[in-house]
């Protein structure tokens, strides 16, 4: 052999780990190079880092699948579709509620504008007469006091939607 142990043997513990180490003081064991002990110290020094190292970057990726052993997935997703469907509907009777417009005050036409009859506009908004004070769409579809936006508001006789439960001519007490 010769007068010194090659440098390659230091790449066996980088690549192999303690085995790569075994490897080396396998080969150079018996070398009577005076850096032979130092060369097997170092690479097992090297191997066991490495190896140490490695084994503590797998161990977290190893437990994972058992993190989430004894959950039942049907009952989080059935859970997550029921929260989904409860903040649509809040979305969607916030929206309904912005949508309901306030009434529409008379509006004068301008002097000359009077019979004017491409001026005249149908209003899309259709109010219930039995509540004179608020604009409440007409029955159907029947509607509760939890999805209108007044309270306290008059309410005639004839009530459709059964706001005004103690017959007072007042709708949505609170």
């Amino acid at each position: 052999m010769s007068d010194k142990p090659s440098a390659a043997w230091y790449l066996a513990p980088i690549f192999l780990g303690i085995i790569g180490s075994a490897i080396m003081w396998y080969v150079l064991k018996d070398e009577d190079h005076p850096d032979a002990r130092k060369m097997i110290r170092k690479g097992w020094i090297i191997g066991i880092i490495l190896t140490v190292i490695d084994i503590a970057w797998w161990i977290p990726f190893m437990l994972i699948p058992f993190a989430f052993m004894g959950v039942d997935h049907q009952q989080i997703e059935q859970q997550m579709g029921q929260q989904t469907q409860q903040r649509m509907g809040q979305q969607a009777l916030q929206q309904r509620e912005q949508q309901v417009p306030e009434p529409i005050q008379q509006q004068v036409p301008a002097p000359g504008f009077e019979d004017v009859p491409e001026m005249i506009v149908e209003s899309e908004i259709n109010c219930d007469p039995s509540y004179p004070t608020v604009c409440i769409p007409p029955w159907p579809p029947d509607l509760d006091c939890g999805e209108i936006r007044y309270v306290n508001f008059e309410v005639l006789q004839d009530d459709p939607h059964g706001f005004d439960g103690d017959k007072n001519g007042i709708g949505c007490e609170s």
